[in-house]
């Protein structure tokens, strides 16, 4: 496990031997635990959706299996002494699949689309670069004015998707949202809702012809029923398997896999600041000492994953940022200081007369074993005499109450990372739709702005480091752990999993299986 946590990656891999099952034929099936709600790149705003849209759209830079940045259609690309001036050198020969050609107006719109405010786009890219313009010095060459410094530019260039000028001008905007035209290595050939989004692969790819000719993506509640479409040749690749389901995978043979990589999602408990008695941090710190979570690894994820200790993924993690301990002990001391107490010895404590009862949402299908933890971390809570009633709810109607910012004062969520200090730490910025925690430390808001702008390595650590521990002392979340991601894999399937969850067709090759 140290080991893992050193490298930031651990990769686990068991194939087993093809007998007597004929291979699978016919299109590269995805399944998914959860549907998109958008195909528009501009209203995206999950994993799931960046992953799908990756594969129909490029951006200017993009981000590698290795979780490094690397170009795409931008060929490369520099700043200038002021650091709020950055040119991009274009690809050139490259068309969207509707033929339309990719150059500079094409980098224009895309940034103006972002911050059109009659449309009322998602996407934040934009105000993250404090966008100041955008200058077309030639067809090829955009030169991007920021408003000041921005440090991490290259990074928030990843999910900035470039867009076809005249279709995307000229088509409603209710029907981009489900027929999208990139540049990307697969086309949209049809989205069914509830059933399936079919791609076909664009042979004008400017990187050349995907191996792969015909995918489709189907979203699959229930694990169950995911591994049984793999185990009946009817997917070869499904998500979100669990250490103990991988049993049933492995159970089966007939050259089945499984797959597994630490990620970079940090799972946590967002407690919101603002209700009642959790904006004492000396609760927030009792719930955190409250839970064993190795416990809860041994026997929910067959002793896979530690304690997240930061935010911040590795290897940009500050070192001497330590993971709570589990302590209830202690969890009871800082519940007393706090004032709670349990007047009738019922066993739940009491603040001012009224029972510390409180309710913890979760989205039933979305974060591996998410439901399952959930009642661990209640039962946990419960012998230091916190009452959580723990309620499940489908993906949809969880996403609907975060972004009313209704959820309950505890609630289970996971961002995914850029692998970026800065944009792991921007998970707490108290402008961010979905934090919900209500935390606003002024060191914290003072730190996050100086390092937005800091260019230098070393400073940035500095600052960096200060912020991780602020967050660890003020403790806003129950900090969970980095979720590991399993995949089931059928036997013709040649892929390795990234980090960032993303699937990305491309990189995944198809071998022949005997019958």
């Amino acid at each position: 496990m140290k080991r893992a946590l050193l490298c930031g990656i651990c990769l686990l891999l068991v194939a087993l031997s093809a007998c007597g099952r004929e291979a699978k034929k016919g299109p590269f099936t995805v399944i998914l635990s959860v549907e998109a709600n958008t195909l528009d790149p501009h209203f995206a705003t999950a994993t799931i959706e960046w992953s799908i849209l990756m594969n129909m759209f490029d951006p200017l830079i993009e981000r590698r299996g290795d979780m490094t940045l690397g170009p795409a259609l931008a060929e490369r690309w520099e700043v200038d002494e002021t650091k709020k001036v950055w040119t991009f050198h274009l690809r050139k020969g490259v068309k969207f699949h509707n033929g339309e050609p990719f150059d500079a107006e094409s980098v224009r719109y895309t940034f103006e689309r972002m911050r059109d405010k009659k449309l009322k786009p998602r996407i934040t890219v934009y105000r993250r670069i404090f966008l100041d313009r955008i200058e077309k010095v030639d067809s090829h060459t955009v030169k991007i004015h920021t408003k000041r410094p921005v440090a991490t530019l290259p990074v928030w260039m990843v999910n900035a998707f470039m867009l076809p000028p005249g279709y995307y001008s000229s088509t409603p905007p209710k029907e981009l949202l489900k027929k999208p035209v990139g540049s990307g290595p697969y086309k949209l050939v049809k989205w069914i809702k509830d059933d399936r989004i079919e791609m076909a692969a664009n042979k004008g790819w400017w990187r050349g012809k995907p191996a792969i000719k015909k995918v489709f993506w189907r979203p699959v509640a229930e694990a169950s029923a995911r591994i049984a479409e793999l185990e009946t040749g009817g997917a070869d690749i499904i998500m979100n398997i669990s250490p103990d389901q991988s049993k049933t995978i492995l159970a089966r043979g007939e050259g089945l896999q499984l797959k597994g990589t630490r990620g970079g999602r940090r799972i946590y408990l967002g407690i919101r600041t603002d209700h009642g008695v959790l904006g004492d941090v000396r609760i927030r710190r009792a719930l955190n000492h409250a839970i064993d979570f190795e416990a809860i690894a041994k026997n929910v994820f067959l002793g896979h994953g530690s304690r997240m200790r930061s935010i911040v993924n590795p290897p940009n993690a500050a070192p001497d940022v330590k993971a709570y301990a589990y302590d209830p002990r202690k969890a009871k001391a800082l519940l007393a200081e706090a004032g709670l107490k349990d007047t009738n010895g019922d066993g739940v404590l009491e603040m001012n007369g009224k029972p510390f009862e409180i309710k913890l949402e979760v989205p039933a299908s979305r974060y591996l074993k998410g439901k399952e933890m959930s009642e661990f971390l209640a039962a946990y809570f419960r012998t230091v005499g916190v009452h959580v009633e723990v309620i499940p709810l489908e993906w949809s109607v969880f996403l609907a109450r975060r972004r009313k910012k209704t959820l309950a004062p505890l609630y289970f969520h996971g961002f995914s990372s850029a692998f970026n200090e800065e944009l792991d730490l921007g998970v707490l910025r108290p402008n961010l739709f979905a934090n919900l925690t209500a935390w606003r430390n002024r060191d914290f808001i003072q730190g996050y702005k100086m390092l937005g702008q800091t260019f230098d390595p070393a400073e940035r650590r500095r600052i960096s480091y200060r912020m991780q521990r602020i967050v660890r002392a003020d403790s806003p979340w129950v900090f969970l752990w980095n979720q590991y991601d399993f995949f089931g894999l059928s036997a013709r399937t040649q892929w390795t999993p990234r980090p960032d969850e993303r699937i990305y067709l491309p990189t995944i090759r198809l071998k022949e299986v005997n019958p």
